[in-house]
């Protein structure tokens, strides 16, 4: 039984392995490079003692204009190569050199936890052929957080630094605007601290000690490619997806759907779709949320066979209430009877309940308009929608006009017909002068609510009589 159980597939074995090692990479380079050992530079990467080479010659001939191009952790190495060595030493040291001269003073290492904390580890490692990258934490439900990524040379993982630039750069950046100092100062602060002393001030150290336009155009054409690490990060999502996990999948669809990043995913809304419905179908909230959307928006979102395939996703949404506003959506289906949903009014008014307790603003005026018009015989309740209303009624003057349109609608239906008039009244002259309305068919929707108010002039209640989908179908609102 056992046995059965253990019997993985070879590719399964293989990548358990392979995570292992890339983690145990990992854990011994982070152990050495927090205590400035100088062995750790034995575990970078080529192409990360060809970056360090790269800031030495920065350090040497880089201009004002080039520091500011680069991330700040880069741009802190640079001033402090310049401040703690001179030009001829700089010239003298290759890469290793200047990687070992970096890591023994803790320039460029995994920083040293404080009292009682650990060191950060790997929650899960992506393979990618010769590549790895690693997660700092469990997921959340939005987002993965990538960290340190690693390539294979001559059979073993070695840690690509540059893959850390950038998100330390981004936490450094926000630190020095959360001091509301000026950044300058906070940089001379910090080099000062690194230094363990004074050290000169950073209009002194933007000046390059190398005066050679040739070789600043050289550093142009070296310069390093930042975004690759995000490249990497993506095809880490997709291939987490393909495997299987919701969360990857829910991102590979909004990057896929969306298109922002068309260099490394092009835009393909059908794909994306289909991301977001295998994430849905993997009980992913908000992916289900985005499927719902999707698959409802435009024109061709309004047949039947479109709120068919929309229903499941908008179910495991609103199940989860991820996010709020799929509680409403739900309601509207019951309210209308869609995708073979019974018409039924008492569990529209409970998910626009559910609404409205998490939050959605709309959702107590729903509540009321469901009460006060609902069609299905034996559940209207003209008393629950006017006690609902009386929220709304005490705020009347900053009411929008449907709200005083809902309003007008539960007096009526309670035989309060000159309130009813004259809310309805409100509402009519609010709309029309309501320039941010946008329904495609406004001539329409003034049309239906003159109609009210004649009723309500005439003592007669309103009921609804008609579904909202098919007024969506037929192009008016």
């Amino acid at each position: 039984m056992l046995a059965g159980v253990l019997a993985l597939p070879a590719w399964a074995t293989q990548d358990v392995s392979t995570m292992n090692d890339v983690s145990r990479t990992w854990e011994r380079y982070s152990a050495l490079s927090s205590q400035d050992k100088i062995e750790s530079v034995d575990m970078l990467s080529a192409s990360s003692l060809a970056h360090v080479g790269f800031l030495r010659d920065m350090a040497l001939y880089a201009s004002t204009e080039q520091l500011r191009r680069l991330p700040v952790l880069d741009r802190i190495v640079v001033y402090l190569l310049r401040a703690s060595q001179t030009d001829d030493a700089l010239q003298a040291m290759d890469a290793r050199a200047v990687a070992t001269l970096c890591v023994g003073r803790g320039w460029i290492n995994v920083r040293a936890p404080q009292a009682g904390m650990a060191l950060p580890s790997l929650s899960h490692v992506t393979v990618l052929g010769d590549q790895a990258i690693g997660e700092l934490s469990p997921p959340t439900e939005t987002q993965f957080h990538f960290g340190p990524a690693f390539v294979r040379e001559d059979g073993h993982w070695r840690f690509l630094y540059m893959s850390m630039v950038g998100d330390m750069s981004t936490v450094m950046d926000e630190q020095i605007r959360r001091t509301g100092m000026n950044e300058s100062r906070v940089l001379e602060m910090s080099i000062s601290n690194a230094l363990k002393g004074p050290a000169p001030s950073l209009a002194t150290l933007d000046r390059a000690p190398l005066d050679d336009a040739a070789r600043r155009t050289r550093l142009n054409e070296a310069w390093p490619d930042y975004a690759q690490w995000l490249q990497l990060r993506v095809r880490a999502i997709f291939r987490k997806a393909e495997d299987g996990d919701a969360l990857a999948q829910y991102a590979a669809g909004s990057i896929t759907y969306v298109g922002e990043m068309p260099a490394i995913a092009p835009k393909d809304e059908a794909a994306g779709l289909a991301w977001w419905e295998k994430a849905s179908q993997n009980g992913h909230g908000l992916a289900a949320w985005m499927a719902f959307m999707a698959i409802t928006d435009g024109k061709d979102g309004q047949t039947d066979a479109a709120a068919l395939r929309a229903l499941p996703h908008l179910q495991r949404a609103a199940a989860q209430g991820t996010p709020p506003d799929a509680l409403l959506a739900q309601s509207n289906y019951y309210l209308d009877g869609m995708a073979g949903l019974p018409r039924d009014c008492r569990q529209a008014a409970e998910w626009a309940t559910r609404a409205e307790e998490a939050g959605v603003e709309s959702a107590r005026n729903e509540r009321v308009w469901i009460w006060a018009t609902c069609p299905v015989e034996g559940q209207r309740d003209p008393a629950q929608a006017l006690a609902l209303a009386q929220y709304m009624i005490g705020r009347e003057d900053t009411l929008k006009w449907h709200e005083l349109d809902t309003v007008a609608a539960a007096l009526a239906a309670n035989r309060d017909f000159p309130q009813a008039v004259r809310f309805q009244q409100l509402a009519v002259t609010k709309m029309g002068a309501d320039p941010e309305y946008t329904g495609r068919d406004r001539t329409a929707t003034l049309k239906r609510m003159k109609a009210r108010l004649n009723r309500y002039r005439a003592g007669r209640d309103y009921v609804l009589d008609y579904r909202m989908i098919d007024e969506l179908r037929t192009g008016k609102q």
